[in-house]
């Protein structure tokens, strides 16, 4: 049985914002509590705005949430100032700093999309080239829906990152890069172990525990700027030479895969460095 430990949470209220580190966090059938609960929609298209395409989205990871001393939430500006996220003004300056008419919502939908640039033509072309890209119906292995891309809560091991930190000679390849829920620092894990882990279960702590059902495709959104970390083309690149495997349930072909897709089983409260184990195969 592998065993380590919880390295870090992360939450991230609105998505394809940056997210924000907790210490603890409730894990429902709906994720990590508030994580993914907001999205920002494109009032032209009505799809989800989203950094996967970055030629028009890329400047939502430079805005960041927030939160504040009553449990509420906001947008950091990077020009300063916080806005709450009930703010009637919102909607106006997330359009005046993305430059497309916006509204946010917490109204999530069977039908909510978005466009998925193809990673590959993204490094070809650059990030604010307009690629081919494909439609991506939210939540579908989310049994409560929401505005997760697929399952509601995304591990990845320190082992896998670190690996991938490596082979580059970079130190900012993060989790935060790849906007995992939950990291785990599993000592006696290979690098890529996540694409084994389906079907197996994951306990954190005394009441939590998840179902892996599946390793995660990765987009272009980790080669992009986040905040202050800087563009890495490396982030993508260097997992399209180390681990491409194939995932029947995205269709055909060969995927750069980073973490797992779960689900939960058993809901409680998850704290970092709270136990971890996973079961055997």
């Amino acid at each position: 049985m592998l065993a380590g430990q919880v390295s870090a949470l992360w939450r991230y209220p609105v998505k394809s914002l940056l997210g924000i580190s907790v210490a603890e966090a409730p894990l429902t059938a709906a994720g990590l509590l508030n994580d993914r609960a907001y999205a920002v929609i494109d009032v032209e298209t009505g799809k989800i705005a989203s950094a996967k395409r970055p030629q028009l989205w890329r400047k939502m990871l430079e805005l960041s949430a927030a939160a504040d001393a009553d449990g509420g939430y906001g947008v950091r500006f990077p020009e300063g100032g916080v806005v709450a996220l009930d703010d009637p003004a919102l909607d106006a300056r997330l359009s005046a700093f993305l430059g497309r008419e916006v509204r946010l919502t917490a109204q999530a939908a069977a039908t909510d999309a978005l466009d998925r640039a193809v990673p590959e033509e993204v490094l070809d072309a650059g990030e604010g080239a307009e690629v081919q890209s494909t439609h991506l119906v939210l939540a579908q292995a989310s049994p409560e829906g929401g505005f997760f891309d697929y399952a509601p809560f995304h591990v990845v091991t320190r082992a896998s990152l670190d690996a991938v930190s490596r082979a580059l000679g970079d130190d900012t390849i993060l989790a935060q890069r790849y906007r995992a829920n939950i990291v785990l620092d599993m000592p006696g894990a290979e690098p890529f172990a996540e694409n084994g882990w389906i079907g197996r279960e994951l306990r954190i702590g005394p009441d939590v525990t998840l179902t892996i059902i599946g390793a995660t495709p990765r987009c272009a959104v980790p080669m992009l700027a986040h905040g202050d970390l800087p563009r890495a083309p490396g982030a993508l690149t260097k997992l399209v030479e180390m681990n491409r495997i194939e995932l029947p349930e995205f269709g055909p072909g060969l995927y750069p895969c980073l973490g797992a897709f779960a689900t939960l089983t058993s809901a409680g409260v998850a704290a970092v460095n709270d136990a971890v184990e996973l079961s055997d195969a």
